[in-house]
């Protein structure tokens, strides 16, 4: 096989296929890379066998062929060599050859046959959708999910498909992100009935991170039903479907409030910070006051002292006090757009629904925290 093509698009390919490698000595070939020439592109795939990554970069193919190369090795060197064009070659003896203005080197390359099948999409079952719109829907919801892998079906995305709309949930059993997406062009869903994927919430943030300059994204289930594929302009990641029942998440959400209070996004941000510096030697709580026209936020550390901001707010219903993990309310606002945020209230140890004012197709519940004596 030889091959040339220039060193910013092959590093850049290897910066987001390293991510995808996995160091298991049981299984040594998923530290390695999947090489081959595909159409007149080169393809390159890593995968750590519950998520795979393939990547095309346009290359001057000569010869046609397929290596496997380790992958830590060549992303490292490849990055320290200057933009310019590369040029490749594997000779008889199974040595990839690399040689660039004034380097020369040789990695050695195994053989293909122990590298784990790539799956392909079923066609048949598969849609379109803005990448901006699913990236930017990623980024409001994703940081609600669960990282801890003892409750597999919390570290998901639940994703409900329906023939004009697309519902996405994360939740880690204090916090729920809630998001409907209007579909432009309606989907065919087989039989009428919703198609429900529980996808691994880092899979969807790492379509987010390669999926900025894309125009559409293309995904759907493989044939077998337990995996799905996202295909973008230049590559194509498939990930594992988490199996199991995820929560009631209507459930959570209540139907009525009592209490409404109205807020500078901003104000409240600032508030937050300055709370935090205490709240984070105390458990990370932080106290809100609903006086008659503002919001008192304090937090309390024994061992270093107390803060409390008054901040103004327009609220509808009865006085309350009620305190939160302040992380879970500074997550939220990082990611609200306008400059009002809504919180919805009952009671002091009921979920607190918070609404952004620009963007209402959002819905973000946070679960209180039992104020102590």
């Amino acid at each position: 096989m030889k091959f040339s093509l220039l060193q910013e698009n092959l590093s850049k390919a290897l910066s987001h296929l390293s991510r995808f490698t996995s160091g298991k000595v049981q299984l040594p070939i998923l530290s390695h890379l999947l090489i081959s020439s595909d159409s007149g592109r080169l393809k390159i795939s890593a995968t750590n066998l519950e998520f795979a990554l393939s990547y095309w970069v346009g290359a001057k193919i000569e010869s046609e062929g397929t290596f496997c190369v380790p992958a830590r090795e060549l992303t490292e060197f490849v990055s320290y060599l200057p933009s310019g064009k590369l040029d490749f070659e594997l000779d008889a003896n199974k040595l990839l050859k690399l040689q660039a203005d004034k380097a020369q080197s040789t990695f050695t390359t195994t053989g293909t046959d122990d590298f784990p099948e790539l799956l392909t999409l079923n066609s048949d079952l598969s849609f379109d959708l803005e990448s901006e719109l699913l990236r930017s829907t990623i980024t409001q919801i994703a940081f609600a999910a669960s990282t801890d892998d003892t409750r597999p079906v919390l570290t998901a995305i639940y994703c409900l498909f329906t023939s004009d709309k697309l519902t996405l949930v994360a939740t880690d059993g204090f916090r729920l992100s809630l998001k409907e997406i209007k579909l432009v062009n309606p989907i065919q869903v087989p039989d009428d009935k919703p198609l429900i994927f529980l996808i691994p919430a880092k899979s969807l943030q790492e379509i987010a991170k390669i999926a900025k300059l894309n125009s559409n994204i293309r995904f759907g289930p493989t044939r077998s039903g337990n995996e799905l594929i996202f295909q973008l302009e230049d590559s194509e990641l498939s990930t594992r479907l988490i199996e199991g029942d995820y929560p009631d998440y209507q459930r959570i959400i209540p139907d009525s409030f009592s209490t409404k209070v109205y807020l500078n996004r901003q104000e409240f941000a600032q508030a937050i910070k300055l709370a935090s510096v205490f709240a984070k030697e105390s458990a990370n709580v932080i106290k809100l006051s609903l006086k008659q026209n503002t919001l008192d936020l304090s937090s309390n550390a024994p061992q270093l002292g107390q803060n409390k901001a008054t901040i103004d707010a327009r609220i509808e219903g009865e006085p309350l006090d009620i305190a939160f993990n302040y992380k879970f309310i500074s997550d939220y606002l990082s990611v609200a757009k306008g400059e009002e945020v809504i919180i919805e209230l009952n009671e002091s140890l009921t979920p607190a629904l918070f609404r952004d004012q620009a963007d209402p197709s959002l819905t973000h519940i946070i679960m209180p925290v039992r104020l102590q004596d």
